[in-house]
């Protein structure tokens, strides 16, 4: 369960996400609540402490981090050399993003432990399938880099996760609520991209598993927004969703749970390669800082046994 501190002197607990609901109750500076989930608009958390449940404000409540190690797991991300690099026509990464996707991938990680069916899908050997499987499409590559995909496991899901990075700085620039492509004519609900990695609801025929990582985060979506949110302004232009339908609903959780979006990305880029433009065209950068900065994260896990805080 993801946790807040409060960082008000006395914060109002609302009946709605908005300065115009009732006041249910408060709860007092250094409190820690419970968060349940996040408002469309990305301003407010409705939120639990013992009996009272409401809405408060995200400017007054900071992610608890300290006591379960994953505030370890950030630290070592922002101190990182991926943090600081320029990437190619994007320059340094959002403070967040670098720390946000090292998250997601400690929880993938424990998921590969665990045997989770869309991360074993991620971890598998490369295919020999180039034009689905965007490892083998660039299997170049990640020989010149030194990253063999050989065989199927962490090596290969850490491997696949450096270039999620790189396709989130190229889709996104690190911006996990960026909206859809307005150069794009006419977008359907199922055609509109959303969020991180710039992907769309029809995306999901590829692989029986993203419709079911859709339904598991829909059900818990906890997806360290929080983390991602540093350093990021969003818009609304950039909330807008275009709907109605699942459609609409798959945009909405994308942007709202970053945590998500990789997940369905890199099952997508095992599966579906062509979806990416920037993958297509080679764009993204494999960096071995991404590499080193993964393994850490992984070193982390293993000596704290993070497995039952992330999953």
């Amino acid at each position: 369960m993801t946790k807040y501190v409060v960082v008000a002197s006395a914060l109002h607990v609302r009946s709605m996400p908005s300065t115009q609901g009732e006041i249910l109750g408060s709860v007092r500076r250094n409190e820690v609540v419970d968060w349940l989930e996040t408002s469309t608009d990305e301003k407010w958390s409705r939120i639990k402490k013992d009996a009272l449940t409401g809405w408060s404000s995200n400017a007054y409540l900071s992610l608890q981090t300290s006591g379960s190690g994953i505030d370890q797991i950030i630290q070592v991300a922002a101190a990182s050399q991926i943090a600081s690099y320029r990437w190619r026509d994007r320059g340094i990464a959002p403070r967040g993003y670098i720390k946000g996707m090292a998250l997601v991938y400690a929880r993938v990680y424990c998921k590969l432990k665990a045997g989770g069916a869309a991360a074993t899908e991620m971890a598998k050997a490369v295919t020999d399938n180039s034009d689905k499987d965007a490892l083998a499409y660039y299997s170049q590559e990640f020989s010149n880099a030194g990253m063999s995909n050989n065989r199927a496991g962490v090596d290969t899901l850490r491997h696949l996760f450096v270039l999620l990075i790189g396709l989130g700085m190229r889709e996104s620039s690190g911006k996990y609520c960026e909206g859809r492509d307005r150069t794009v004519p006419n977008p359907t609900p199922d055609t509109a991209e959303a969020g991180l990695f710039q992907t769309s609801y029809n995306a999901r025929n590829a692989n029986r598993l993203m419709p079911q990582l859709m339904s598991e985060y829909a059900t818990n979506s906890s997806g360290f927004v929080e983390v991602f949110r540093e350093g990021v302004t969003c818009h609304d232009s950039e909330l807008e969703n275009i709907g109605p339908g699942e459609g609409e609903k798959f945009q909405r959780l994308s942007k709202a749970c970053p945590a998500f979006a990789a997940e369905f990305a890199a099952v997508g880029l095992r599966n579906l390669r062509k979806h990416w433009g920037p993958i297509n065209r080679k764009e993204v950068e494999l960096r071995s800082e991404c590499d080193a900065l993964l393994k850490q994260v992984e070193n982390i896990v293993d000596e704290q046994n993070l497995c039952p805080f992330l999953t």
